[in-house]
């Protein structure tokens, strides 16, 4: 109940900024690496550039915008990428002695729009197929729900 808690947290607080919605999830991989993903609605206007970058604890890790470098404790070891509806971070060497707010900025308008995750190596879970359903927990609670009524339906 704990994540499905944080995850209409992370949306209420994607939507209270009118721009956009957010998503974030983060899992291990099994090289003990962070995998970040912060899922976005695209902007209505597909002629709007779209950036995104990811900060810890006041620390500008990595963007999409190749002019701003990282800080140099981030330097190769930081790689945002970005899709249509996904802003992905993969960082190397994850700290594991205290959590940390992992922050992502997705700015398609004026403003940037941000989510933040408090990241726990010790706790977070490893990255998997099942890992990437169980982070969609809206979606799979949906669709749990919806095949018991259309079974009373029919």
């Amino acid at each position: 109940m704990m994540c499905c808690t944080a995850f209409a947290t992370f949306f209420l607080l994607g939507v209270a900024s009118g721009q956009t919605s957010l998503q974030i999830s983060s899992c291990l991989t099994k090289e003990q690496n962070l995998q970040m993903s912060c899922k976005f609605t695209p902007a209505t206007d597909p002629k709007l550039p779209t950036t995104c970058y990811y900060m810890t604890e006041s620390k500008y890790i990595g963007s999409t915008n190749s002019s701003i470098p990282p800080e140099s404790t981030f330097k190769n070891r930081a790689n945002v990428s970005l899709s249509n509806t996904a802003c992905e971070l993969h960082l190397t060497g994850l700290p594991s002695d205290n959590p940390q707010n992992y922050t992502c900025f997705i700015k398609q308008t004026d403003s940037p729009v941000s989510i933040t995750a408090i990241v726990d190596k010790r706790t977070l879970q490893t990255c998997s197929a099942f890992g990437v359903v169980q982070h969609s927990g809206a979606a799979l609670l949906l669709a749990f729900l919806t095949f018991p009524l259309f079974s009373e339906l029919l």
